[in-house]
């Protein structure tokens, strides 16, 4: 395979490896469009033949094989420049069904049988492949001049292929009129192929009416530019070895191997070197990017740091911070919060940052002079006049950190962010920069800012819990109060009644049972302890009527449909029947009714209270009657009773529903399961 190697071999083994590394870019393209297909298929071909050629072993367009491998090479591209004529979102079966696609594969395989087995004269190969050669070169100028705005798109590709079809046209006319190919045009196509790639590769990133968006990541181009120039160092090497062995003489080996562990001590300086490294990828990133970051890869990788922040554990400050650092590529930094009237206050370091007091003045005097500029100072830029300033305030203090990003809540300083790079890490502040870490500094603060008001709400929540607490206690010392006054009113008639004292001493020894509950309440920051009990309702509601509701008018009727008992907290029913039954007696007149009907349905309780008061309207009953602090009555009322009833009534798998009209009346329907 090697006996007849030429330099113009390793050219073609140079385009065979390019073509293979363009192929695999293609794989990450997930469209499916005919340009596609015909381009990852060209390249596929393209390989085999740099390796066909690499081999040097035939004849060019004597051998069969040469013969069919070149033309159906250059078919391909053909095939290629017409889809590229064609609309952009056509697959490849739309293409091939169209007649003139059709027609123009007839022709190729006639040309390829003819040309092969047919009339196998290299004459004839040589004319047939530079007419073909011409119509890709007429294909090529139609594509530029049908891009109209869109030039910009096309010329690398215009221009790589059209300096390989020159070439290509150069060779074929020299070798038509001569009756042989030039071996060293010949050979030099392969160099040509390798320069004219990267045209091709920026052509397709280019042009987004295909879809073909090729990606080449920054740390493949620096892997890879490294591995090239180790390559390079090495072939160094090696050359100068044999330039040593060549003059050495006696002193051949004793060279060899100093010079030999010399350069390998430095090449691995070199290449383990993080200052080195850094300062090349950042002059790649500056001279072949446009950017100084991978923004798609940043992004994720900020997306996924803040994804830490747990909100119940208060973590937020120190993970933000490490989002921060990540995010530029500083080792260490600060996290300052600035409040309006009070000294700054740290929320989250880093493990080898120290902050100084200097650090927190230029906090406090950077709070005070920009606080409404939203101004980014890298304080190792001594040249900045706003830095300068800074600096004349210190009173000869040093700083710790280079860079202050500051973040806005409602367009007020809340806080910043001290950055601290080591040696190998400082960027230059530019526009770029300043862009980018404003548009993470809203994305990161608004995680922080999430997590100080959770803060808040969680504080907030439990002076609610414990002033809804204190709010139904208040309503249940409403309801004693009510039964003390009904006590004293009765004992002016019925203190010397024996039956009297003695269901007096039952109700306040009930009243302070209920005090107790509500004072436990209230010191644990918990609901009272149910007390339940088996109750039978008739009696319950008799009782009900005549001990605590017979004050006001109408006195309310009960009437028994049929009896029923309940395993309940007997305390809070007795309260929230009191409750509904007293509403109903205070929005009804005097010469009005109140009926209390008490049935047993399908294993559940059913409690009506009907009454023929003012009644409700719809819009009432549905925002407003169960809201718990919306109350009619005034500085009177809680707001909290009809709440507390549905509350306590879904609590035991029951139901309430409640049906009125204006100045007609209402109706509460208790439901209950007996079990």
């Amino acid at each position: 395979m090697f006996e007849n190697f030429q330099p113009g071999h390793f050219g073609f083994a140079l385009a065979a490896l390019g073509y293979a590394l363009f192929w695999t870019l293609q794989l990450t393209v997930k469209t499916q469009t005919a340009h596609k297909h015909l381009l990852s298929t060209y390249t596929i071909l393209s390989v085999l033949w740099a390796f066909d050629n690499f081999r040097g072993n035939e004849l060019p367009f004597v051998e069969l094989s040469s013969f069919l491998i070149e033309s159906t090479h250059k078919m391909l591209l053909a095939l290629f420049l017409l889809a590229a004529l064609n609309r952009t979102d056509v697959t490849i079966s739309q293409l091939f069904s169209t007649a003139k696609i059709r027609i123009v594969c007839l022709i190729f395989v006639s040309w390829l049988v003819f040309g092969g087995w047919i009339y196998a004269d290299l004459g004839a190969r040589l004319m047939g492949t530079l007419l073909l050669t011409v119509v890709m070169l007429a294909l090529i100028e139609a594509i530029y001049r049908q891009s109209g705005s869109q030039k910009w798109q096309f010329k690398p590709m215009i221009i790589a292929l059209s300096i390989c079809l020159l070439l290509d046209f150069y060779l074929l006319a020299e070798a038509a009129l001569l009756g042989k190919v030039n071996q060293q045009t010949w050979q030099a196509r392969g160099f040509v192929h390798v320069m004219m790639l990267p045209f091709l590769v920026v052509a397709v990133k280019r042009i987004k009416s295909w879809g073909i968006n090729v990606y080449v990541s920054r740390d493949i181009v620096l892997q890879s530019s490294l591995v090239l120039a180790a390559g390079v160092y090495l072939c160094l090497l090696a050359i100068v070895g044999y330039y040593l062995s060549y003059i050495g003489g006696n002193w051949t080996t004793l060279l060899q191997v100093v010079f030999v562990v010399v350069g390998t001590a430095l090449f691995c300086t070199l290449v383990f070197s993080d200052a080195i490294r850094r300062k090349y990828k950042v002059f790649i990133e500056k001279h072949f990017f446009a950017n100084t970051f991978d923004y798609r890869e940043k992004w994720v990788e900020l997306t996924r740091e803040l994804k830490k922040v747990e909100i119940a554990n208060h973590n937020a400050p120190a993970v933000c911070l490490t989002a921060w650092c990540k995010a530029i590529g500083y080792s260490d930094g600060a996290l300052v919060k600035l409040p309006a009237a009070a000294e700054p206050e740290v929320l989250a370091t880093t493990p080898n940052y120290q902050l100084s007091a200097a650090d927190l003045q230029i906090a406090a005097i950077y709070q005070q002079k920009f606080g409404n500029k939203n101004w980014l100072l890298d304080f190792s830029d001594l040249n900045d006049h706003d830095v300068k300033a800074i600096h004349h305030e210190l009173n000869g203090m040093t700083e710790t950190f280079a860079l202050l990003v500051p973040f806005y809540q409602n367009n007020q300083l809340w806080g910043c962010c001290l950055l601290k790079p080591l040696a190998t890490e400082h960027l230059k502040l530019n526009w770029e920069l300043r862009d980018y870490l404003n548009a993470v500094s809203e994305q990161i603060s608004s995680y922080l800012f999430m997590s100080e008001a959770s803060k808040e709400l969680s504080e907030n929540a439990q002076f609610m819990a414990f002033s809804r607490m204190s709010a139904f206690v208040v309503h249940d010392l409403k309801n004693v109060k009510a039964q003390i006054d009904m006590l004293l009113k009765n004992a002016k008639r019925h203190r010397h009644n024996p039956e009297f004292v003695d269901d007096a001493f039952e109700t306040i020894e009930a009243m302070q049972s209920r005090l107790q509950n509500m004072l436990s309440q209230l010191t644990q920051k918990q609901s009272g302890i149910e007390h339940k009990k088996t109750v039978v309702m008739a009696r319950l509601l008799q009782q009900l009527i005549t001990e605590r509701c017979a004050e006001h008018e109408p006195l309310p009727k009960l009437q028994i449909i049929q009896d029923c008992e309940l395993y309940i907290d007997h305390e809070r029913l007795c309260n929230i029947l009191f409750h509904l039954i007293d509403n109903a007696q205070q929005a009804t007149a005097a010469d009005g009714s109140v009926t209390v009907e008490l049935d047993v349905q399908n294993d559940s309780m059913i409690l009506k209270i009907i009454d023929t008061g003012c009644g409700m309207s719809a819009e009432f009953i549905k925002e407003r009657l169960f809201k718990p602090f919306d109350t009619t009555k005034g500085n009177a009322g809680m707001g909290i009773g009809a709440y507390d009833a549905q509350n306590f009534i879904q609590q035991n798998q029951g139901q309430l529903s409640v049906f009125s009209e204006v100045n007609i009346g209402s109706t509460f329907t208790i439901q209950l399961p007996l079990h």
